[in-house]
């Protein structure tokens, strides 16, 4: 980047609006941590960067929630529920969602990502939710811990947000970095590889569900011994509940000296947005001539952005670690659970995974989402304070939505008892959360 800087002139800001909550950021975090706020009686504005909710789920086209279920050998045992069934219920009712889909130790649940979009208008609407689209955050002004003003721009302009309470829920940690919270980008600078996911059709189902998904690997990594250069030969398929629609999360989005972008950099960003539509058509050519039931498949559509699984890791009050994660710890300001391994999509052509013992969870604290300095911000979703391995299990989207349903709870708990945000009692946040239907206790 240039390192010129130029002097911006002083002038008279509009008001936007003065919400007792603001939310930044429309992903599974951002939906559930505004509804559950307004539902506790905030009033509350949503900002979201795209001209619909859902984030990673319906801009990346994800294809399948993670994180929804402790898998044992014989059984699926729920760990999210709440808000996130809320959501799942609604897609019910349109045929949006189909059958879990098992592989080795985990199971997710397949979604159409378009119907995803209908579906949050839909609760926000129901919630009394204010959203605006297509509106950024620029930057903030913080003092003494407390953010006072987060400034917006959007197609009018420049605008000033001026809540009691914010819950960050970007991704990027965006508000909290700016309001000088400390954080790590990943582990020393490296972060997990972005994925461009995409969608083809018309897949042969029937033809291409007799492979497992091992088997779909050993034949990508046939086709790369030959002499094909694919990034990941680990690829995920999740059929849609559209009839021959097929979505792929199988691209690793890398740099030219094979390190992960930093895909807050806004030119590196550009950059793997390129690469990432490169590798889809490279693997639409490889499945049409190489895989079972794809031969008439073409791309549909890819993602209106990269996959991005790790940036800006906010410090909170405490740091969750892979140890607690994989041990199952269950520390006692515990407000959401996650059963997903951690997934780490690092060097090579293959993604490394460690699994929890079948059927244990853990519990994601309180303390995870309360950047350190600040008084009245709370994070949630992939940028929780937590460490790189870690952050590997607990951003998926099912535990993402259970933080922000905690988040929006205890943003409307701190404003009713004139408290900061670490000051929430936390036992009082539990019981609404039990009372809202969210899980805290998968095995009784």
């Amino acid at each position: 980047m240039n390192a010129k800087t130029v002097r911006e002139p002083a002038r008279e800001t509009p008001v936007l609006g003065e919400p007792d909550v603001l939310v930044a950021g429309g992903g599974v975090a951002g939906i559930a941590a505004a509804a559950a706020a307004a539902r506790a009686g905030a009033k509350v504005l949503l900002l979201e960067r795209w001209g619909f909710l859902g984030g990673t789920v319906s801009a990346v086209t994800l294809g399948g929630f993670c994180g929804v279920w402790a898998v044992t050998p014989d059984d699926l045992i729920p760990v999210v529920d709440g808000l996130f069934g809320q959501l799942v219920d609604r897609l019910k009712k349109r045929d949006a969602v189909t059958d879990p889909r098992r592989w080795s130790q985990v199971a997710s649940l397949p979604y159409d990502p378009t119907s995803v979009r209908l579906v949050a208008d839909e609760m926000m609407a129901a919630y009394g939710v204010e959203v605006m689209f297509h509106s950024w955050v620029a930057d903030v002004a913080a003092e003494d811990g407390r953010v006072a003003t987060v400034f917006v721009e959007n197609k009018g302009g420049r605008h000033a947000v001026r809540p009691r309470m914010v819950i960050d829920c970007t991704g990027d940690g965006d508000i909290a970095a700016r309001a000088g919270a400390p954080f790590e980008l990943g582990s020393g600078g490296i972060t997990q590889f972005g994925s461009s996911m995409f969608r083809m059709a018309p897949v042969d189902v029937e033809t291409f569900g007799k492979l497992s998904r091992d088997d779909v690997s050993a034949r990508m990594a046939a086709i790369v011994e030959a002499g094909t250069p694919l990034p990941r030969t680990m690829v995920a398929l999740y059929p849609n509940p559209i009839e021959g629609v097929v979505h792929l999360n199988a691209t690793r989005v890398a740099r030219s000296d094979g390190e992960p972008f930093d895909l807050t950099d806004p030119m590196q960003l550009s950059e793997a947005e390129r690469e990432g539509r490169r590798q889809a058509y490279l693997y639409e050519s490889v499945l049409r001539e190489h895989m079972p039931g794809f031969a008439r498949a073409r791309i549909i559509d890819i993602g209106a952005q990269i996959g991005i699984r790790e940036t800006r890791l906010i410090e909170g009050d405490h740091v969750l670690t892979a140890e607690e994660v994989l041990g199952a710890a269950k520390p006692e300001d515990g407000i959401a659970c996650n059963a997903w391994p951690v997934e780490v999509h690092a060097q090579g052509l293959k993604t490394v995974w460690k699994f929890l013992e079948p059927g244990e969870y853990c519990r994601i604290p309180y303390r995870c989402l309360t950047p350190a300095g600040l008084r009245n911000v709370l994070v949630a979703g992939r940028c929780v304070s937590s460490t790189h391995e870690a952050q590997a299990s607990i951003r998926v989207s099912a535990p993402s939505m259970a933080m922000g349903e905690a988040a929006g709870i205890a943003a409307a708990m701190a404003l009713a008892a004139g408290c900061d945000s670490r000051s929430v009692a936390v036992r009082g946040l539990q019981a609404a959360l039990r009372a809202e239907g969210a899980i805290l206790d998968p095995l009784g």
